[in-house]
C-alpha cells in the first residue's frame, strides 16, 4: 500500500512528521501552494500521482476534499482514504471573510457553494473511506460547534463515509495518538478487503 498525504490549506508537508514517523511504510506527500487554485493544484498531483497504484490517501483539511477528487481522477488505483478534520460542506464563514479579502483563491475555494466542494460532494465515496472529526476547539467567527477553524457540521456533512470523533483541535489531530490508531485500523480493513475480495465499504 502507498500512502499518499495531503497536507492543509497553507501548511506543509512537515505537519505530517508525526503521524508518517507513527505508520512507516511507502509514502509520498503531495505539497501545494493554495494561492495557485484548487484546480490548478488538482491537475499538478494528478501528474505526481502518475503511475503509482494502491494509493490510501492519509489527508488533512482542505487536503480532504483534493483526496475526494483524486480518488474519481485515479479510480481503480485508489484503495480507501482516512481524511483529518475535512470540511466536506466547505466553510460558510469563508463566504463573508472573503468580502474582506475579495483576492483570496483559497477562500473563494473553500466556500460552500466553490466549485472545488460542489465537485467533491456530487463523487460517490465507495472506498473504505473515514472522516476524523476533531471536536475541541472554538472560533468566535462560526456560531455553532467547531474545531477553531471548520464546524463539526462540515465535516459531518458526508453520509457516505465512516465518521470518528477525536477529541481535539484542528491541529492537534495531526500529533494525536488516537489519530494514528484510527488510521492503523481503516489501514487494515483496507488491506483485508483487497486480499478477501471483498467488495468496497465504509
Amino acid at each position: 500500500m502507498n500512502l499518499v498525504y495531503i497536507h492543509g490549506a497553507n501548511a506543509s508537508p512537515d505537519s505530517f512528521n508525526f503521524i508518517r514517523m507513527n505508520l512507516g511504510g511507502n509514502d509520498l506527500v503531495l505539497e501545494y501552494d493554495s494561492a495557485n487554485g484548487f484546480h490548478n493544484n488538482l491537475k499538478s498531483m494528478r501528474a505526481q500521482l502518475d503511475g503509482i497504484e494502491d494509493i490510501f490517501f492519509i489527508a488533512h483539511s482542505l487536503g480532504g476534499i483534493y483526496a475526494a477528487h483524486l480518488a474519481q481522477h485515479l479510480a481503480g488505483r485508489v484503495q480507501g482514504a482516512v481524511t483529518l478534520a475535512t470540511p466536506y460542506g466547505g466553510s460558510k464563514a469563508a463566504e463573508w471573510i472573503k468580502w474582506l479579502l475579495p483576492f483570496s483563491q483559497l477562500l473563494e475555494d473553500i466556500q460552500p457553494y466553490s466549485a472545488a466542494i460542489l465537485q467533491a460532494n456530487s463523487i460517490p465515496l465507495l472506498l473504505p473511506w473515514t472522516n476524523i472529526v476533531t471536536t475541541k476547539g472554538h472560533s468566535s467567527l462560526m456560531l455553532t460547534a467547531n474545531d477553531g477553524v471548520v464546524t463539526a457540521a462540515s465535516m459531518r456533512h458526508r453520509s457516505d463515509i465512516r465518521l470518528v470523533e477525536v477529541a481535539v483541535n484542528h491541529y492537534e489531530v495531526l500529533l494525536s495518538h488516537q489519530a494514528i490508531t484510527v488510521i492503523r485500523a481503516a489501514l487494515e480493513r483496507t488491506v483485508e478487503n483487497i486480499y478477501s475480495g471483498s467488495a468496497a465499504c465504509i
